[in-house]
């Protein structure tokens, strides 16, 4: 069984490549999203959300679950919509070749930094939901949560949710989306 920090490390290097053939305009345009939504979705389970959670009689999930549930589900519709929906262009000038490529990957790994490392933060906060799976062929299963190696515990504490605090997060945020709005 390979550690499961391969897992998103890979799904990191995915949304590079992904941003490698979009190029940057397109990716930092998804970034914008991507900060204000993680921004708004912070305040408002700080705020609001959590509290409530935290009130209900009889929760059929532990809060820390119910919480990965709400990142992962939001960031995860917010991030289709911006690569799949109408697509907001950060006003660079459009290069091609090697040069769209290597800037579009750059922006991929942000988006990627953003979307990818945001879900991981949220699931890992939820010790991966309990969940279990084989040890290799001996039948038994071993939870996700006993199986984290020093170099993924060591990872999870430069994840966007737990790393970077909600002003950076805002500023960013609207720095790119003025940059859009006021070509």
């Amino acid at each position: 069984m390979i550690p499961v920090e391969f897992l998103w490390l890979t799904l990191f290097l995915m949304t590079a490549v992904i941003g490698a053939t979009r190029g940057l305009s397109k990716e930092l345009g998804t970034a914008s999203i991507l900060l204000l939504s993680i921004f708004a979705l912070e305040v408002a389970w700080d705020r609001f959300i959590g509290e409530m959670v935290a009130g209900l009689p009889g929760a059929m999930m532990p809060p820390n679950e119910m919480e990965a549930v709400y990142y992962v589900v939001v960031i995860s519709l917010v991030a289709f919509i911006s690569y799949e929906g109408v697509v907001l262009q950060f006003p660079v000038a459009s290069k091609g070749g090697i040069v769209k490529t290597t800037l579009g990957f750059l922006g991929g790994m942000l988006n990627g930094y953003l979307l990818v490392g945001s879900v991981w933060d949220a699931v890992n906060t939820a010790d991966y939901f309990g969940l279990e799976v084989s040890l290799g062929s001996t039948g038994q299963t071993v939870a996700i949560a006993n199986t984290l190696t020093p170099w993924h515990n060591e990872l999870v504490k430069y994840l966007p949710l737990t790393f970077v605090p909600d002003y950076i997060l805002l500023a960013l945020g609207l720095i790119l989306l003025l940059a859009i709005v006021f070509k």
